[in-house]
């Protein structure tokens, strides 16, 4: 979900607004982050680095935290109706942007972080306004210099925009194109967190065209 910005993080802080994230596939060049690390406070638990293509950003962790732990929670949000290439869905029809350096977590088919999310109630609202919570996964420690990713399926089910993984994790392990978990091979699923709607949303899965 990496993302770009028109404007300067210091003049858009300045302008009492908050940077603009267009599409990245619309950009060439690395340009500021759209959001600082104070937001969140994610300054405590990551830095950014340029990707791998160095074109755009990643975030990597600021120092060691034992497998399973806790990160964050994802308390600066909002809602959107459907998903976009930069939302993260959190219920089976709900949706939302990170507005945070969160969104600058990339993919990968060996996550270091899952993201666990929360579902809004009736009127669309999260206890404690957390949407969410990051931590380290279960598997393995996360050291400090460590980019922190995690599997897109474990919260998507149909992404709205398909793309190549470049994660390296292997045959059988590297889902190859990330088009969210309705597409994913059960087998491959069992290997990662899910979260619960993406459980209940694969009950369906067998009457879905796969095409």
């Amino acid at each position: 979900m990496t993302a770009t910005t028109t404007t300067t993080v210091k003049t858009a802080l300045a302008e009492g607004a908050t940077p603009k994230l267009v599409d990245p596939t619309s950009k060439k060049g690395q340009t500021d982050p759209a959001f600082p690390l104070t937001v969140n406070n994610l300054d405590q638990i990551m830095r950014f680095e340029p990707a791998f293509d160095g074109s755009q950003w990643s975030t990597v962790a600021r120092k060691d935290q034992p497998a399973g732990s806790h990160l964050c929670y994802i308390t600066t949000h909002k809602p959107v109706p459907a998903s976009t290439w930069s939302s993260v869905q959190t219920g089976k029809q709900s949706h939302i942007e990170f507005d945070s350096a969160l969104v600058y977590m990339n993919h990968s088919c060996a996550p270091t972080v899952e993201i666990e999310v929360f579902s809004p109630d009736d009127q669309g609202l999260y206890v404690d306004g957390r949407a969410g919570e990051v931590r380290v996964v279960k598997g393995r420690d996360l050291k400090e210099g460590d980019e922190l990713v995690w599997f897109y399926p474990s919260t998507e089910f149909i992404s709205p925009r398909p793309f190549e993984c470049r994660c390296g994790a292997g045959a059988g392990t590297c889902i190859s194109i990330q088009k969210g978990a309705c597409y994913v091979d059960p087998e491959v699923l069992t290997k990662h967190f899910l979260n619960q709607h993406i459980y209940e949303l694969l009950g369906g899965r067998d009457e879905r065209k796969l095409a």
